[in-house]
């Protein structure tokens, strides 16, 4: 694949909707990025209903019919790109970007943001500018939605275990997760934490199961082996920082759980991540 590709945006923008309002049914001839980023909408591609709330990115291909509307009481606030791709070596990124799915860490919502500002003002170059934000926004959305994101080796991150879930949503997860992620520097019992979530202690193992396929100590694990994989890629901590602030009492224990999760130890993904002082392309 080549290291340039082309793609001509045709409009971008920032729109809200109120509650009903949107856009009858309509052939597309392009390419639609959509992001709610306030409110709630109902979106059809091909008459399929994806309901849509704050932080979801909806991605209409070319030759699909298209209808939406706002469903919340305060209407739907959302940002828009539309364009054109003739290069066919494009097309397999865009083949590889789902018609739905979360926007992770408002990547998406930066970079369109960006696109929408760089067309209002029209600064210098700001074609090129906002052609190259696309392209980088489609990158970004096929990483998201083939799960590349992070190199996680023989592990599978969080997302992807909820992904797989067939309940989507759960609120008693998303409970475990905030008090994973609130004491993950500390060291505290299952038993402690199933009291804090205000569950029944078996119940509580019975969900992170059924939602995830694994036990609770191996889930926990793994929260807390993508949050050092995080750390090592977007911080300058030492190891034994990092070790630390995750809860290990020194570098040994946490070399040995980051092998025994990912499969490598952290001195060579370290290796991988920071110490690569040139990459030929």
């Amino acid at each position: 694949m080549r290291a340039e590709m082309d793609v001509t945006i045709t409009s971008s923008g920032r729109f809200y909707y109120r509650k009903d309002e949107g856009m009858q049914k309509h052939y597309h001839h392009d390419y639609q990025v959509q992001l709610v980023y306030s409110g709630e909408a109902m979106n059809y591609f091909d008459d399929k209903p994806y309901p849509l709330v704050a932080g979801d990115v909806v991605f209409c291909h070319r030759g699909t019919t298209h209808a939406f509307h706002a469903t919340s009481k305060e209407g739907v606030k959302m940002l828009e790109v539309k364009f054109t791709a003739t290069d066919l070596e494009l097309q397999e990124v865009l083949l590889g970007i789902e018609t739905k799915f979360c926007d992770q860490d408002r990547q998406i919502y930066t970079l369109l943001s960006r696109i929408v500002l760089e067309g209002q003002r029209k600064p210098l170059h700001y074609k090129y500018m906002s052609g190259t934000l696309l392209m980088e926004s489609l990158l970004v959305m096929n990483r998201i939605c083939l799960q590349h994101s992070l190199p996680v080796y023989e592990s599978n991150p969080i997302h992807q275990l909820r992904k797989a879930s067939t309940v989507s949503k759960s609120p008693v997860l998303d409970m475990v997760d905030s008090y994973i992620n609130k004491h993950i520097g500390t060291s505290f019992s299952l038993q402690m934490m199933a009291a804090e979530c205000g569950y029944n202690q078996d119940y509580l193992y019975r969900v992170i199961k059924k939602q995830t396929g694994l036990s609770a100590i191996k889930y926990i694990n793994l929260v807390k082996f993508e949050r050092a994989l995080y750390l090592i890629q977007n911080t300058e901590q030492t190891l034994s920082e990092i070790g630390w602030n995750l809860g290990f009492e020194n570098l040994q224990y946490f070399s040995r759980f980051f092998k025994q999760t990912g499969g490598i130890t952290p001195s060579e993904y370290i290796a991988k991540v920071r110490l690569t002082t040139r990459t030929e392309y």
